[in-house]
């Protein structure tokens, strides 16, 4: 049986063995204080370290595992939805699951790498799927709160399925106390369906939400092996972290994914027409227009691996950055934010705060002050940047951006260039966080619209919007960013810029993100 190298706490042999009985462990976990879900958490984490030291047989430790296991279900089952920020919960559970995996690692370990009779290694496929749930968990943990996982989580979960397959335990399935009845396969799968998705560059939430509809759909995917070392078969050849693409083992593991695009074309059809997520099997409350923003990223992802036509330069200079469409719109109209007050009497409309009079300092933005930021890399379409700092909120997958270089900055515009943010890392300590943007417009102009009211007619609300002439091909076109759910395609409103009031329609919708949208317009005048 071949080698496995995985990572596990040193085992304390130097001192007496304690004799650890499963029965006196369970009645010590049901008499945990569940009512203070932070104390709990954190004894049972530090509990189970001081068990994945000691030596015992492999049947006692699985046994011991399956009832540490329900109690961490049970625990983030009672926890809040939304915790206050003195809530450390979270972490400690985060912790109790990394220290769950390490006791199943330890099994397979033992099993494999030591000689083991008949009846321990039974218990070997129920450790492999064990190990494989736990690591799962805690990179979806990490992908949906925007922290770099370490790239050990995903090559050890590689190296136990590639194991799993190569012994013929792919198939198994056993049930799991406090969780249910799982097949390895289809853990390995789902955690490789969410790394394959591009998680760091999905909207807030929708980890979640794919990780709801993957379930829903596991069976249009599948991972087979590849032979030829991934030349066969189309699909995704799952590989390490830091393995080179062209280095491809002779038998690849391969993920399929060819039915589920079609059912997320299909899905992406339903909740367009209808607006619902239950539409598409998933709960009420996740926001319609974010996941379709999500399936329609997904589905690009998926249909074609896109190819950035330059190698990006590394750059290291200072960058100033404010995030969210507010902000944006008062950095490029020269630190004067949108008034709705100017609006209220009237006449007002005609009275348009486009900026005309001196830029104060970017800290006098009563909104959110700019983020100092450094670059790491940049290309013709973006650039990657860093920030280390204790300053919130951060920006967020999708939210408008606008940057500019501080030395370089022109004194009478500011200098911003407008940006969207496409994925995003935080520290692990919660204190900064490495961000990916996408270039929008280096000449973003302020504008007021006012948008239709019910009727149809031009009495609806002022708000803030920007406007750019980019290209498409050899075409100039004229293009608005607006506050997302405010406008729709052929849906006509008023703009106002320097020149006055225009009647304008919207021609083309560009994007939708959960921060804002970008249609093409046109002028009627």
């Amino acid at each position: 049986m071949q080698k496995l190298q995985l990572t596990i706490p040193a085992q304390d042999r130097t001192g007496a063995a304690i004799r650890i009985k499963p029965r006196d462990v369970r009645e010590w976990l049901e008499n945990l204080p569940y009512l203070d879900l932070q104390r709990a958490a954190g004894i049972a984490s530090q509990q189970l370290r001081i068990m994945n030291r000691q030596p015992m047989t492999v049947t006692a430790r699985i046994e011991i595992l399956g009832d540490f296991l329900n109690a961490w279900q049970r625990l983030g089952v009672s926890r809040p939805t939304r915790a206050n920020g003195n809530d450390n919960t979270g972490a400690l559970l985060k912790r109790l699951c990394q220290d769950i995996c390490f006791g199943y690692k330890i099994v397979v370990n033992d099993l494999v790498n030591r000689k083991a009779g008949f009846i321990e290694i039974r218990q070997l496929p129920l450790a492999l799927l064990g190990a494989i749930y736990t690591l799962g968990l805690q990179l979806t943990h990490y992908y949906s709160h925007y922290q770099r996982a370490p790239r050990a989580l995903w090559s050890e979960c590689l190296a136990l399925f590639r194991f799993a397959v190569e012994h013929d335990h792919a198939d198994y399935h056993r049930e799991l106390p406090g969780v249910g009845n799982l097949q390895l396969d289809e853990c390995f799968r789902m955690t490789a369906l969410l790394r394959q998705s591009d998680p760091y560059r999905l909207p807030t939430g929708m980890v979640a939400a794919l990780n709801h509809y993957f379930r829903h759909h596991l069976a249009l995917s599948s991972i087979d092996v590849d032979q030829d070392g991934a030349n066969g078969l189309s699909g995704y050849p799952l590989l390490e972290t830091w393995r080179p693409s062209d280095s491809l083992q002779d038998a690849a593991l391969v993920l399929r994914v060819d039915e589920l695009v079609q059912q997320l074309a299909g899905d992406i059809d339903k909740l367009e027409q209808l607006g619902q997520t239950q539409a598409v099997g998933l709960p009420s409350n996740i926001p319609a227009s974010t996941l379709l923003h999500t399936f329609r990223q997904l589905h690009a992802l998926w249909e074609a691996k896109p190819d950035r036509k330059n190698d990006r330069e590394d750059a290291h200079t200072r960058i100033e950055l404010v995030n969210g469409l507010d902000s944006v719109y008062c950095m490029i109209n020269k630190g004067r934010c949108f008034d709705p007050s100017l609006f209220v009497n009237p006449g007002a409309q005609d009275i348009i705060d486009i900026g005309k009079r001196a830029a104060p300092e970017t800290g006098a933005n009563p909104l959110m002050p700019a983020f100092n930021c450094a670059s790491l890399n940049r290309g013709n379409g973006g650039v990657a940047i860093s920030y280390c700092g204790d300053q919130k909120p951060y920006p967020k997958i999708g939210q408008l951006v606008a940057l500019r270089r501080p030395t370089n900055a022109d004194i009478r515009r500011g200098g911003w260039v407008l940006a969207a943010c496409r994925w995003l890392v935080e520290a692990d300590s919660g204190n900064g966080f490495e961000m990916g943007l996408q270039y929008l417009s280096r000449d973003p102009q302020p504008v007021v619209i006012r948008l239709p009211d019910e009727t149809g007619l031009g009495g609806g609300d002022y708000q803030p919007a920007i406007t750019a002439i980019q290209k498409r091909g050899t075409e100039r076109i004229l293009t608005v960013i607006v506050r997302s759910d405010q406008l729709r395609e052929n849906r006509g409103f008023t703009l106002h810029d320097r020149r006055g009031p225009h009647a304008a329609r919207c021609a083309e919708q560009l994007e939708t993100e959960p921060g804002y949208q970008r249609f093409v317009y046109t002028l009627s005048d």
